[in-house]
């Protein structure tokens, strides 16, 4: 069985008001943080709020007591893994999570680190000394262990912990770590909630004699091809200029001039590298990509996944964050009449 305990009773005094409830993609912190665990864990157990399909369970005035109150659901004979994990940790991803569940199954726990990268300092008597980073490192959550260890745990406890990892390390002398994620962000601050913005590409190209169309990078058979001054690669164009206007920069015609003869043939996919490049000089990442592209031939459905690989190497994202249709007028206008391609894009770009 796999169990998890989401702690959710934190007054967020640094934050300076409810952080679990703030609204994040439509859903608050919180939801972000229990449906993760919803689709992973055979019963997820939130201490402090009721969440609907999971377990409620008073929040302590501690965190070792909120989670000891979230144990008391889970039965004395209960064999498997338990996760904890803090509501504050929206973004952790269900792949991440799955992992853990594995290697605390195999090790009896798993829990997420990484290496101190900034200049640390430590106060003493003579007022500070520096501490060398390399042998430093931050804990993350979820934190999972084998459930019958970690009850033992807590029933022998001596002391008020702050995690569960010093707890269980305490106890056994050892805890099985896993490499953590930058992006498992906890919010702690007004500053730690990412800034959204989404931004809108079109484009179109009109047909010309050729052999072929270019889209998303990849070589569709056809007996025309798309006329431009660049290669005319209508969805990596649409998809720069929504990463463009997300960033708060200006349009493709802006970055890249048909004025200009050195983008005379330009591989489109080359361009939309170097728009990702202007997005992040501009503090911003793709989160995801969705984009229509609209014609009436070439068929271009067969070929859908091979853009979306494609496209998502030169995004920086994984290919499910790419999502890409197709569909026609209904022969209906210019489009409809097969004179040209046109794609419609929008992009989710977070800042960083």
């Amino acid at each position: 069985m796999k169990y998890a305990i989401i702690v959710a009773a934190g007054n967020a005094t640094r934050y300076g008001k409810d952080k679990l409830n703030e609204q994040l993609l439509g859903k608050s912190v919180l939801v972000h943080s229990v449906d993760v665990f919803k689709s992973v864990a055979d019963v997820v157990i939130v201490v402090g709020q009721r969440i609907d399909g999971t377990l409620y369970a008073e929040g302590g005035a501690t965190r070792f007591q909120s989670v000891l109150n979230g144990f008391q659901l889970i039965a004395d004979d209960a064999q498997g893994v338990v996760a904890i994990h803090d509501g504050a940790r929206p973004f952790v991803p269900r792949e991440f999570v799955e992992r853990l569940y594995c290697q605390a199954d195999e090790h009896g726990s798993a829990v997420p680190r990484l290496p101190v990268t900034d200049t640390v300092y430590q106060k003493n008597e003579h007022g500070v000394g520096k501490i060398d980073r390399n042998a430093l490192f931050t804990v993350q959550t979820p934190q999972v262990f084998n459930v019958s260890k970690l009850r033992y745990a807590i029933a022998n406890a001596n002391g008020n912990y702050t995690d569960e990892s010093t707890l269980f390390y305490d106890t056994y002398g050892e805890v099985h770590f896993v490499d953590g994620l930058r992006s498992n962000v906890k919010i702690t601050y007004q500053d730690d909630l990412p800034d959204f913005r989404v931004g809108v590409g079109f484009d179109v190209h009109p047909f010309e004699k050729g052999d072929g169309v270019i889209l998303g990078g990849v070589k569709i058979p056809f007996g025309m091809k798309l006329k431009g001054h660049s290669d005319a690669d209508a969805l990596c164009h649409a998809i720069c200029d929504a990463i463009l206007s997300a960033s708060g920069n200006k349009d493709i015609g802006h970055q890249f001039p048909d004025t200009d003869e050195k983008y005379k043939g330009a591989d489109s996919t080359k361009l939309l590298a170097t728009c990702v490049d202007v997005a992040g000089s501009s503090g911003y990442e793709v989160v995801n990509v969705s984009a229509v592209v609209i014609c009436q031939q070439p068929k271009i459905s067969p070929f859908i996944d091979e853009m979306a690989a494609r496209l998502s190497a030169i995004l920086k994202v994984t290919p499910d964050c790419v999502n890409l249709s197709a569909t026609t007028t209904e022969h209906l206008g210019a489009l409809g009449n097969g004179d040209g391609i046109a794609v419609s894009a929008e992009a989710l770009l977070r800042r960083f």
